[in-house]
């Protein structure tokens, strides 16, 4: 049973006997560690592989105990304290009525979502618009953070949005800022059932627009989203391209780094890489679990999660008239996976439902040999961290060119 352990005293009980276990635990990572034919990975380092195996085994509390960051910065008490300005928050206000079209409207109606200011943070703190135009042709990116749907914070401290976005920073010597977009985390039972599809995605389609908003043209937009942030990020693209929304023009480019891109394993054969390279992904339980599914869900039924192009977009179940011309105006779209994760195959497939649609010139993808699950996040992850942030910034002046 999922979050047997989220009260306390049980909470603190497992804690305690899950660390006492790790440090038993770490003499035999440590031993098997030396032993390349041991690794997840034959060319994995001694330090990777214990590195690995530490933060797999967190993972595993998180369904036991519950999600670190599971509700976020709350953005009311950011915005309230005097820091705010310091870590470069804002509010973002939320969608128009009339923007709200489509399968998207209707999936909101089974769900009772409806549009909410929501937050987010720029980086650097110090380039916040405060009023100011921006210049004609300065670049930007709008950042989706990671955590599975259920977890995780755009705010630049503790979440996974800061090595990102410094990240961006640091190699990508065409942009000064990056704005990072908060959304609505989802929840279900035993929790709460909150904010199921399609909150996060409406939030992230405000943040969009509030660049537009500010003067920043769209095609000096690139939407650029990992894990479950890259789901986002595709999604609110699909938004663009299918609705036409005049208020919401296509992004100059898309950057999705390991997408989560099927909320129900559908690639899942002997040979596939979800079981080749199950002990060398950390986000497996994200899946297994069917905790974000369920959370994604609310309302609608059980088979949406498979057959939604908005939630699965590379769902072996989505149907063939569905697929076809799904992504027929699609910006330029970068998408890297890591060739020791589970999701490879169904990014394989991403890439090439994108091709078919627009050709093979608009799509960039590269496959970082033994990576695991979102490195980009990992600061210790090198050197492969800083060569996918040094590719990146190369396709930006291919797509700005």
């Amino acid at each position: 049973m999922s979050f047997f352990f989220r009260t306390q005293p049980l909470k603190a009980v497992y804690m305690t006997c899950f660390i006492l276990s790790v440090l038993g635990r770490i003499p035999f990572w440590a031993m098997t560690a030396a032993i390349p034919a041991l690794r997840p990975r034959k060319a994995w380092s001694n330090r990777r592989t214990l590195i690995f195996h530490t933060i797999n085994a967190f993972m595993s509390t998180f369904f036991q105990v519950g999600f670190m960051y599971s509700t976020g910065e709350d953005p009311e008490a950011v915005a309230a304290s005097s820091t705010a300005s310091e870590v470069g928050f804002v509010w973002v206000e939320p969608l128009e009525e009339t923007e709200i079209v489509g399968e998207v409207a209707e999936a909101a109606k089974v769900n009772n979502v409806t549009v909410v200011k929501t937050a987010g943070y720029w980086y650097p703190p110090s380039m916040q618009p405060n009023g100011e135009q921006p210049a004609a042709d300065e670049q930007v990116i709008l950042h989706i953070h990671s955590g599975g749907h259920v977890m995780g914070s755009a705010h630049p401290h503790g979440g996974p949005a800061g090595p990102v976005c410094s990240g961006l920073l640091e190699h990508c010597v065409q942009i000064k800022r990056v704005f990072s977009c908060g959304y609505r985390l989802a929840s279900s039972a035993p929790y709460p059932s909150k904010n199921p599809f399609p909150a996060g995605l409406f939030d992230v389609i405000s943040g969009y627009k509030y660049l537009i908003k500010l003067g920043f043209r769209p095609q000096n937009i690139v939407v650029c989203g990992d894990s479950a942030g890259g789901n986002l990020a595709m999604a609110l693209t699909l938004y663009a391209t299918r609705n036409k929304l005049p208020s919401l023009p296509i992004p100059g480019g898309l950057v999705l780094i390991s997408a989560s891109v099927e909320w129900e394993i559908t690639h899942n054969g002997p040979e596939s890489s979800w079981t080749t390279n199950a002990c060398s992904d950390f986000s497996n339980l994200f899946y297994t679990k069917g905790y974000t599914a369920r959370s994604l869900l609310g309302s609608l039924a059980p088979a949406t999660i498979a057959t939604s192009p908005w939630i699965s977009p590379a769902s072996l179940k989505l149907d063939h008239s569905v697929v076809k011309n799904l992504f027929v105006g699609f910006p330029m779209t970068y998408i890297i996976a890591g060739g020791a994760e589970t999701a490879r195959d169904a990014l394989v497939t991403l890439r090439d439902r994108l091709q078919e649609d627009i050709g093979s010139d608009k799509i960039t993808y590269t496959e970082v040999k033994d990576g695991t699950h979102d490195i980009v996040t990992m600061d210790w992850y090198e050197p492969e961290r800083t060569e996918i942030f040094k590719d990146i910034a190369l396709w930006m002046d291919k797509v700005y060119s």
